[in-house]
């Protein structure tokens, strides 16, 4: 009779053990859970602002082309006579229905830096956006020659 209490002893004993050494295991389970979690959310996080600002640098180059694009359809004219808006603004609406990028431009025609005989017949525009990011201030740039008797030389 002796011999169970000591077996239930033992048992109780190696259960106590093991108890402990389980309790370890699921700390650190818990930690390394808590840590991919955090990870994940932090890669998703980073992600979606990686698309935020690379979807307002391709509207912000849509917005310039645009503007280039209709350059060429004015003549010598209307380019040397302060027809063409110098300042613009232009907002992008996203599908969320929030408030939207807001982005500011100019248009600068100046003389093209160049000195040969063709000079006064040549104009350098240069057309420049610029928006705030998530409080980060953005510009983006784009310049092109004008010239007299250009690619086209029609009138609409």
């Amino acid at each position: 009779m002796r011999v169970l209490p000591l077996l239930g002893a033992r048992h109780a004993k190696g259960v106590s053990a093991e108890s402990a050494y389980a309790l370890i295991e699921i700390m650190i389970a818990g930690g390394l859970l808590a840590f991919f979690v955090f990870s994940i959310y932090t890669a998703f996080s980073f992600g979606f602002a990686t698309i935020k600002v690379s979807q307002e640098s391709v509207r912000a180059d849509q917005i310039l082309v645009q503007k280039m694009e209709t350059l060429r359809m004015y003549d010598w004219n209307k380019v040397n006579s302060g027809f063409i808006s110098t300042n613009f603004t232009t907002t992008l609406i996203t599908s969320g229905g929030s408030q939207g990028i807001t982005y500011n431009g100019t248009i600068s025609i100046d003389p093209a830096p160049v000195s040969e005989s063709y000079s006064n017949t040549l104009r350098q525009v240069t057309a420049t956006l610029t928006w705030v990011s998530s409080g980060v201030p953005r510009t983006r740039s784009i310049t092109t020659f004008v010239s007299q008797n250009g690619i086209q030389n029609y009138k609409p």
